[in-house]
């Protein structure tokens, strides 16, 4: 399984607007950070989990040239903005793309993007509903889905085989921890770094919490915030745990 990190960012990126860095260095290129997303190569298919506004240019500037599927976490901007760009996609490569997400999200898909639900001349979209909890089919690849809280939203997270994806979570149910286990890679959001708060998102101290229990063999933070500094925070980090990077390329 191969995986790229097309965006470690939080919703507001790294800079955020009018080139704010907040604690991030602006010389650690590392540090520059487009919205949460990334590729997951597996067993000949291609998915990529989220689309934010960066799509287009994550896709292009990482060299991929096909996608099957398109997994969809929740529906807060920096996941779907540039779900748009699937029409586009679909017509340029020729063949279907399918597209996954729970119930909550796909009610909000229709109000925001009902339009792309329709025929589009020349676009190929399917569209497929996954359970809030169990296993589901992408492409003839066997998936795990759980639910996270966030906010007043519910966010699917992911289980590749061996890898695991977590983002946008601040609690994690017994159901969630029970598939967890025997994860080796656990991919997992850190949006506060190293300072802890109540915002719907999760911290250092939560994802250590969570790795004692299902004791993954490497931990790789993302969706990070611009409070987040690469090379300040790596240096407190446990010796399993690694921070997530742009165009981050993982083999499992």
């Amino acid at each position: 399984m191969k995986v790229i990190i097309l965006g470690a960012g939080s919703a507001y990126g790294c800079p955020m607007i009018f080139n704010s860095w907040r604690n991030a260095n602006p010389q650690d290129e590392r540090n520059y950070r487009t919205r949460p997303s990334i590729y997951v190569e597996i067993d000949g298919k291609k998915i990529v989990v989220d689309t934010g506004p960066e799509f287009r240019e994550q896709i292009n500037k990482n060299k991929i040239t096909d996608i099957d599927a398109v997994l969809l976490t929740h529906p807060h901007y920096d996941h779907i903005a540039g779900l748009p760009e699937l029409t586009r996609a679909s017509v340029v490569l020729e063949h279907n793309i399918q597209v996954f997400a729970n119930q909550e999200t796909f009610a909000d898909l229709e109000k925001s993007y009902g339009f792309m639900m329709k025929s589009i001349e020349g676009s190929i979209l399917s569209w497929h509903k996954i359970p809030d909890k169990g296993e589901f089919d992408v492409c003839g690849v066997k998936v795990k889905t759980f639910q996270v809280p966030h906010h007043h939203w519910h966010c699917s997270a992911f289980r590749f085989q061996d890898m695991s994806y977590v983002t946008d979570w601040e609690d994690i149910s017994p159901e969630g921890i029970d598939i967890l286990q025997g994860t080796k890679t656990l991919l997992i959001e850190c949006n506060n770094g190293l300072y802890p708060e109540k915002n719907g998102h999760s911290d250092l101290e939560n994802v250590k919490k969570l790795a004692e229990r299902i004791s993954p063999q490497r931990v790789i933070l993302t969706h990070l915030s611009a409070r987040v500094d690469y090379k300040e925070t790596s240096r407190r980090l446990p010796q399993n745990f690694e921070l997530a990077y742009d165009g981050m390329e993982i083999n499992i």
